[in-house]
């Protein structure tokens, strides 16, 4: 940071895109958090299964994205286009698609 000049230093007051950092989730959005407690062990469950690294079935950050704001109506559609709009390639969404649609609406409704 100490070479680069001061057009190529971040400008302080942009504005943050994306969820907060997780750790404050629980204090935030406890909905959220539930969500990605959920999400985080279906994805690392299926990467075990297709034995994979989880950083490449999906990454980290679609999975945090999607389920901070997740769809309004959580069905493997709208799960779909969530994660092919966060960048997700084709195979990922349809591997991951079943297993976020699950996760996601049995932290919605947890019995």
């Amino acid at each position: 940071a100490k070479a680069l000049s001061e057009s190529q230093l971040p400008q302080p007051g942009q504005p943050v895109t994306g969820p907060p950092p997780p750790r404050a989730w629980a204090d935030k959005d406890p909905a959220a958090a539930a969500r990605l407690s959920a999400a985080r062990a279906a994805v690392t469950a299926l990467a075990e299964q297709l034995a994979m690294p989880q950083e490449n079935l999906i990454t980290p950050d679609t999975v945090r994205r999607v389920c901070w704001e997740p769809p309004a109506a959580v069905d493997a559609g709208s799960v779909a286009a969530a994660l092919a709009g966060h960048g997700a390639r084709p195979w990922q969404v349809e591997q991951v698609t079943p297993v976020l649609v699950t996760a996601l609406t049995s932290a919605a409704d947890p019995r």
